[in-house]
């Protein structure tokens, strides 16, 4: 007897958010595999949503891990045994989340600068980060392994919503792809055919306004299909951007032009944004107070 298809939906990735920042006491959570997809693109194929798991880890992986008194303690392992395959959780919600670190997924290492974000409602008054490698960081990663789903995957997308070759084979020569599996990946590519009719619009990318922000040390992120706007900060820690700050402009901006000010992830009034040191010190281009990534900006 087949088993039935599994297929993962909005709910359960913010379900896989909630469940890991609760565990873990943490406010980002990041997806990658498969599943990244549903965090920009909530309304993807179905095939490329066919999947028993999400694969997720918390930003604060590595700082929960040195805060254990078991010097090998490992949030992935911690992830498996409690959310993991057969794990209560598994049978409670008919999905189980698979424990994985920053380096499971093989993506170009400026991915952060190009991800996609989505906010859910936490536990109590929490508002939990969600962070997915880009759509095309993500195709990158499944043509590292090219499993047949991962050629299913590629192909519904690539029907969807057609792919730029030229942006993908640049993303592929930035992970420094070993040369036989550049190759097969360039070569299958290269064999994908030109999608039929008309594909599916992309997501809205006009609305808010991106503020002025710092280039490199910050990055903006349209959200909620481009109806908002947060700027955040690298956050060496969890090697992304993720703390919402500016010092040159408001942090989240909304359509309707509504915005708010924040310095270090700390909701301030504007005048108290304007007299902060941060905000004083970026006026005359002194940026020192942030630290960077250690990858060379795209573009």
């Amino acid at each position: 007897m087949s088993r039935p298809i599994e297929i993962r939906t909005v709910a359960d990735l913010e379900r896989t958010a909630r469940s890991l920042a609760l565990h873990f006491k943490a406010r980002t959570v990041v997806v990658v595999g498969s599943q990244g997809i549903l965090v920009g693109w909530p309304g993807a194929p179905v095939t490329m949503c066919m999947s028993p798991e999400i694969d997720a880890y918390p930003a604060n992986a590595r700082a929960w891990e040195a805060a254990q008194d078991d010097d090998l303690a490992e949030a992935s392992e911690e992830i498996s045994v409690i959310f993991g395959e057969g794990s209560h959780f598994h049978t409670a919600h008919g999905f189980y989340i698979d424990g994985v670190d920053d380096r499971t997924a093989r993506l170009p290492p400026s991915w952060p600068s190009r991800a996609v974000v989505r906010e859910v409602r936490g536990h109590g008054a929490a508002t939990v980060t969600v962070v997915a490698p880009g759509p095309e960081d993500l195709i990158v990663s499944k043509l590292a392994r090219l499993a047949d789903k991962d050629r299913d995957y590629i192909a519904a997308y690539h029907q969807a919503r057609p792919l730029d070759l030229a942006v993908i084979q640049a993303r592929v020569a930035e992970c420094g792809f070993e040369e036989v599996l550049a190759q097969r990946a360039l070569a299958f590519l290269a064999g994908l055919p030109s999608p039929p009719g008309r594909a599916t619009a992309a997501p809205v990318r006009a609305g808010a306004v991106v503020p002025p922000h710092p280039a490199w040390t910050h990055c903006a992120f349209l959200m909620d299909e481009g109806r908002s706007v947060s700027v955040r900060a690298w956050n060496e820690a969890a090697g992304l951007y993720d703390i919402l700050d500016n010092p040159l402009g408001p942090a989240v901006v909304a359509q309707d032009g509504a915005s708010a000010f924040l310095i270090d992830g700390e909701a301030l009034t504007q005048e108290a944004w304007d007299a902060h040191p941060r905000v004083r010190a970026a006026r005359h281009g002194d940026l020192s107070g942030y630290p960077r990534p250690n990858w060379t900006p795209p573009g």
